[in-house]
């Protein structure tokens, strides 16, 4: 039996109180908890994916001084203590939707260059991700701009690796649920949340490996 039993519509509506403090509140208090027991959930189901333990973190904001986040999310890393410098999963909440996401940010230097060297290799096989729904890739490690992974293309991939390069640049894939999906209203969203996880896990796969032969 899990301990997420799904989003209500005042989840969602959190992304619309204007006031900072009441905003960062009432985060703390209604959503962060769910996220919290989808990351208890899911992080044991995560382990025969990635092949080692997966610790979930759940975003705490806590640098944020003036503008209220516009998601939040739980991670999954390897590591125990933190998650922004290695390559992970994230599942998010936002105004519109639900996210899930594989995701290596600017300061994951040793994991962003192991994709980099994976995706360099593979090319756009690197991207053959397959869901039954849309599967996005993002030129950031924030889910902004999505295209169309099935639209990518060979030629794609000297940009995809050069935009990725920049310091200031992470790299993202990820799959959206709208926020009237039924799934995400029942506990069945923790094991939607693992299938698009495992659907996405080629990318972490071959990251990890490129860091063994690298």
């Amino acid at each position: 039996m899990y301990q997420f039993a799904g989003f209500s519509k005042p989840d969602f509506e959190v992304f619309l109180i204007p006031d900072f403090h009441e905003r960062m509140s009432t985060l703390r208090t209604m959503v962060r908890p769910k996220l919290a027991m989808l990351g208890d959930d899911l992080a044991p189901r995560l382990e025969e994916i990635s092949g080692h333990v997966m610790y979930p973190h759940t975003a705490s904001h806590a640098r944020r001084r003036v503008n209220p986040p516009d998601d939040t999310w739980v991670a999954f890393s390897r590591s125990e203590r933190g998650y922004k410098r290695y390559a992970h999963f994230e599942v998010g909440i936002g105004l519109d939707g639900v996210f899930v996401r594989f995701s290596v940010k600017p300061e994951s230097d040793e994991d962003k260059a192991s994709l980099l060297h994976y995706i360099s290799d593979s090319g756009i096989d690197a991207f053959e991700l397959k869901d039954p729904k849309t599967v996005y890739y993002y030129e950031n490690d924030h889910g902004i701009g999505g295209q169309d992974v099935s639209s990518l293309t060979q030629a794609d991939v000297p940009e995809i690796l050069e935009k990725a390069r920049l310091k200031s640049r992470g790299l993202s894939v990820g799959i959206l649920f709208d926020r009237d999906d039924p799934v995400l209203k029942t506990a069945q969203f923790v094991t939607r949340a693992h299938n698009a996880i495992r659907h996405l896990s080629p990318l972490y796969a071959g990251t990890m490996a490129a860091r063994v032969h690298g």
